[in-house]
């Protein structure tokens, strides 16, 4: 059968209404290549959130209403930073329903051999389903034959990162599928027994939503341990490695002991001012008010310590001890009693007891007491001994104070020597959120990294990882790193995790790349073995699943091209001359036009002669990301940044019909 120019005509008119509608908004569209009576049915996702990686299995069906065995071509948005990993196409065999699994393809190789399954000619007949590339946000999904009169169900599964903040694994998910039909998910963890979130509120699992809005989903690690992570280091070539760490921070890194005795130590001495004796007041209350159950003594000293009568009281009774107080300021500062007379009373407890002393004072003592000496103090009970350099009482403030001379009075006990300061006016919950941090540890000090492979000065990791909170690092790196070492403080204990490269991480991340920002700073020549590691759809790679077919040959799509290339073939690959495409615009030389137009625009910038490369991205007519680099030039200079301008000044002709395109112009 020959096939008219008015088909051909015809084939690019609808190949462009499609791509223009489907980049039109954030939403999927689905349609038949012959008939508008075929419209979606169902569409279902099992999502399973993990720690790192989500994992959804979307399932879709379709309903051909029209006469003929008709194509249907999904156009799907993906979720940030999703990748495809997996496509099956549900069939018969033997007469019973049976999945058919998709094979991950070079992207000409599949749209050539799905062209070849849905033409006319002498071919054995198959039913094939494609999923390829479109961009970096949209995959095309085109599924033939679709019977008159009967459903047709795909599934494809998508790999997503998850984020780890305030003590979970998020996923933020917009709205899926189409405006009729938006898509219906179960959502379970994958580590089973952790809490699951829908928004803020704890839901029962599975949970099950529906993607008309923005959401966010999220799974609470169940482990004890203050870090966890995982680490991938995948080789693509020679001096070529994708690496990807996170180290998550406990959503709790400690508790505050159950059944404590705690005593404070406020300093009374006349080298105080009245408002910082004041704000030792405050900054007793707010400490003691994270241990509820403890029982607790109050005192106070200058030259003797003072210590109520009975001892130990609950905290209730020793904070209404200090309700309507004067503490009249004598000379003194004998904190080395204060201390002695601590220990002593925390030395009586029994074995096993958890003991706390913290000591608010300006540390203003006599020259003989020396960190060793108040050492000597301590030398009964064994407390954890904190100390407070108390400060104004206008703001709120803790900080840790390790170059401090008492910090070796503090450390050997696992304690620290702290600045503090409290805003006495303040009857709201900062002071005691701020002053939490004494009853237990939240956060790891003097945090580091140390990845084997890369230079410890290209790492831009923060000092402190506070709990729940999360590093992450994504590079491409001319080494492999086959660990990672973790090191910080609790207080002061020393916490140490060592991350080690592993397997399943590596594939997630080979596939996960493509999802990322790193995707543009690889050759396509390189994205292969990525793609083919993560089994994962790309510019270079498709999926294509294939069943045995029992239709007549003549129900392929001929009309919309000759020798059997259907409308599958302009599903290819990535930029220019993956893609088969309609026979009008083949014609059309796409790098030319543009290393045209930008060979102008460099010559008007005044860099004619000079070498450059521009990087685009078009979308239809639309040119979308520039980014240019030209010799003997630094990024950002004047003529880079005119070559840049000159590049979003160009108007795409209609020959650029793709819904996206990638270009590399060298001049």
């Amino acid at each position: 059968m020959r096939t008219s120019l008015a088909s051909y005509a015809r084939a690019a008119a609808a190949l462009a209404s499609i791509l223009l509608s489907a980049n039109a908004a954030d939403a999927d569209t689905v349609r038949g290549t012959r008939s508008e009576k075929l419209v979606e049915k169902t569409h279902v996702i099992d999502l399973r959130i993990g720690h790192g990686h989500a994992d959804m299995v979307v399932r879709r069906t379709v309903h051909n209403g029209g006469a003929r065995h008709d194509q249907a071509t999904f156009y799907i948005d993906l979720p940030e930073g999703a990748v495809a990993v997996g496509l099956r196409t549900l069939g018969t065999l033997d007469g019973k329903p049976h999945w058919f699994d998709g094979e991950l393809l070079e992207a000409e190789k599949a749209a050539a051999r799905y062209r070849e399954l849905t033409g006319v000619g002498g071919y054995y007949p198959k039913d094939p389903a494609l999923l390829s590339w479109r961009s970096q946000d949209l995959l095309a999904l085109q599924v033939f034959p679709c019977p008159p009169g009967e459903p047709k169900t795909i599934e494809y599964t998508l790999r997503l990162p998850t984020h780890y903040h305030e003590g979970r694994h998020h996923l933020d998910l917009s709205a899926m599928g189409t405006a009729e039909l938006p898509a219906q998910v179960t959502v379970t963890p994958m580590e089973k027994g952790e809490a699951l979130f829908v928004g803020d509120k704890r839901v029962m699992a599975p949970a099950f939503v529906t993607l008309k809005d923005s959401i966010d989903l999220s799974v609470a690690p169940a482990s004890e341990k203050p870090l966890e992570g995982a680490l991938a280091s995948v080789a693509f070539g020679k001096q070529k490695n994708v690496v990807h760490y996170h180290i998550d921070a406990a959503p709790a890194l400690s508790r505050v002991p159950r059944g404590a005795h705690v005593v404070v130590l406020i300093d009374a001495s006349r080298s105080l001012e009245q408002e910082q004796v004041e704000a030792e007041v405050a900054m007793t209350r707010a400490y003691l008010s994270h241990f509820p159950d403890a029982r607790a003594a109050v005192l106070t000293f200058d030259r003797v310590a003072r210590a109520p009568k009975g001892g130990f009281v609950t905290v209730r009774e020793a904070l209404a001890g200090l309700d309507g107080s004067q503490i009249v300021l004598k000379n003194g500062s004998h904190i080395d009693e204060a201390l002695a007379r601590a220990d002593a009373l925390l030395a009586a407890l029994p074995k096993g007891t958890p003991k706390r002393i913290l000591a608010l004072t300006d540390t203003r003592t006599r020259q003989e007491l020396t960190p060793s000496l108040l050492r000597g103090r301590l030398s009964k009970s064994g407390a954890l001994l904190h100390v407070g350099v108390v400060g104004s009482s206008s703001r709120t403030t803790l900080q840790r104070d390790d170059a401090h001379a008492w910090a070796t009075l503090t450390r050997p006990s696992g304690g620290l020597v702290w600045q503090a300061s409290i805003d006495t006016t303040d009857t709201g919950e900062a002071p005691k959120t701020t002053y939490e941090e004494l009853a237990r540890p939240r956060q790891i000090d003097h945090f580091q990294v140390h990845a084997q492979g890369i230079a410890p000065e290209d790492i831009a990791f923060p000092e402190v990882l506070a709990e729940g909170e999360s590093f992450e690092d994504l590079r491409l790196s001319e080494k492999q790193v086959p660990f990672v070492e973790v090191t910080g403080e609790l207080w002061a204990t020393p916490v140490r995790r060592v991350l080690v490269a592993d397997e399943a991480e590596n594939r997630r991340w080979a596939g996960l790349v493509f999802g990322s920002d790193l995707l543009y700073s690889i050759e396509e020549a390189d994205m292969m073995p990525l793609a083919m590691m993560g089994r994962a759809v790309s510019p270079v790679t498709s999926y294509l699943a294939i069943e045995p077919g029992v239709r007549p040959s003549t129900e392929g799509l001929e009309e919309f091209g000759a020798s059997g290339q259907g409308f599958g073939s302009a599903f290819g690959g990535m930029g220019g001359g993956h893609a088969a495409k309609p026979l009008l615009l083949a014609t059309f030389d796409k790098h030319g036009f543009l290393k045209g137009e930008l060979t102008r625009g460099l010559a008007a910038c005044g860099g004619e002669g000079k070498k450059a490369t521009v990087w685009l991205e078009s979308t239809l007519q639309e040119v979308v990301l520039v980014r240019a680099e030209i010799e003997e030039e630094k990024a950002g200079s004047k003529l880079v940044t005119c070559l840049e301008e000159a590049a979003w000044e160009i108007e795409l002709p209609g020959a650029f019909s793709s819904s996206w395109q990638g270009f590399s112009i060298k001049l």
